[in-house]
């Protein structure tokens, strides 16, 4: 965690109860900070506050295998009802029973933990984060999910460390007294053996690509390393430009004694250049972007404009848990909106699965019909 806040010219910084840093201001741009980070620290309340009831939560009527467990492990005479030794007891069950990580679980149902746990046992680390959370929960023990990202890797041409989103991960937090806020990573529980296959998360290659397939990975991360070295230099540059640097660039292009009036005309060209390859780039990311996150996009706005706090990295069917959260499983609304949310994520993900005349345009049209919350 970062204690100390961090220095970011132009902007007013402020940590949530999440600690998270807070901008003042929209970040649109490359931005250079300076932090420090403390590992090892302690957060949170030492004894049981009411503020901790919110991390008790849990929808009625879910999950009803997960919460009779619990009952049961909470008067497990090996556990003694301690908190401590449940969060390991369960940690212990996931290294032990059988789970696996994969990126292709499928498409779970409402009972998410339930399927999880007794069924499936396959999962990637939201799935696994999620079910993790909702045991601690049951056994009342506070619990929250953290996301972020976990990993990177050193770039052996420059030195500089790279986080790309395929480091993104998911874990949780459990409050333990005396403690505070404790980091636990359940997908780490999960024996490394049996981890699945990356391929089936890989796009679909072009022609190019497929030409390309058999050159060695070595020589693919090499290249890739050289090419991101090349973009570092580029990024870091632009954020050390100073007056005097780009006076000398005006010098070194032709102007004998470049004034404010230079730069500005240099500036106005490179304005308009940059427009015209933004205008082409535009055009040709128009016509090769996925129509399936052109329609998820939709969606989003629509539960945006009723005052949902959700984007494109939410999945359909979390979409829908949150929906449920907002309306209530009672409101008439509910139904059609879930059903089409877990149809839009059966296609991309199950598509074999996906019942008869259940496609993208089928799915477009009702779009539009169906009753969004405003």
């Amino acid at each position: 965690a970062a204690e100390a806040k961090p220095a970011v010219s132009g902007m007013d910084l402020s940590m949530s109860p999440q600690l998270q840093w807070l901008a003042d201001k929209p970040v649109s741009a490359l931005l250079r900070y300076t932090a420090q980070s403390f590992p090892r620290f302690q957060y949170g309340p030492q004894r049981r506050t009411v503020a901790l009831q919110d991390y008790l939560a849990l929808p009625d009527g879910f999950n009803p295998r997960t919460l009779a467990w619990a009952k049961d492990l909470r008067y497990d005479p090996r556990y003694g009802a301690d908190p401590a030794r449940l969060v390991d007891g369960a940690l212990e069950h996931l290294r032990a029973g059988g789970f696996s990580y994969t990126l292709d679980p499928g498409v779970y149902g409402p009972n998410t933990a339930d399927e999880f746990w007794f069924d499936r046992k396959a999962g990637f680390c939201e799935h696994i984060a999620s079910a993790f959370v909702i045991l601690m929960r049951a056994m009342d023990i506070p619990a929250r999910i953290v996301t972020g990202y976990q990993g990177g890797e050193r770039n052996g041409v420059d030195g500089f460390w790279v986080v790309r989103q395929s480091d993104a991960h998911a874990w949780a937090e459990v409050w333990l007294a005396g403690r505070g806020w404790v980091r636990i990573d359940p997908t780490a529980a999960v024996a490394p053996g049996r981890i699945g296959s990356l391929q089936r998360l890989q796009a679909q290659r072009g022609v190019l690509a497929s030409a390309l397939g058999d050159i060695s990975p070595a020589v693919w991360f090499n290249l890739r390393s050289v090419w991101e070295a090349v973009n570092n230099s580029w990024n870091q540059w632009v954020l050390n430009y100073s007056q005097a640097t780009q006076f000398n660039l005006l010098k070194n292009i032709g102007f004998e004694s470049p004034s404010w009036e230079d730069l500005s005309y240099v500036l106005i060209g490179l304005v308009v250049f940059s427009s015209l390859c933004g205008a082409a780039w535009t055009l040709w990311e128009r016509s090769r972007h996925d129509p399936w996150l052109r329609l998820l996009g939709r969606a989003v706005q629509r539960l945006q404009a009723a005052g949902m706090t959700i984007g494109l990295d939410c999945p359909p069917r979390r979409m829908a848990e949150l929906l449920q959260q907002r309306l209530g499983v009672a409101d008439p609304r509910m139904a059609p909106i879930r059903d089409w949310l877990l149809r839009l994520e059966q296609l991309r993900y199950a598509p074999a699965d996906t019942a008869a005349g259940v496609t993208l345009l089928s799915l477009r049209r009702e779009l539009s019909q169906l009753p969004w919350p405003v």
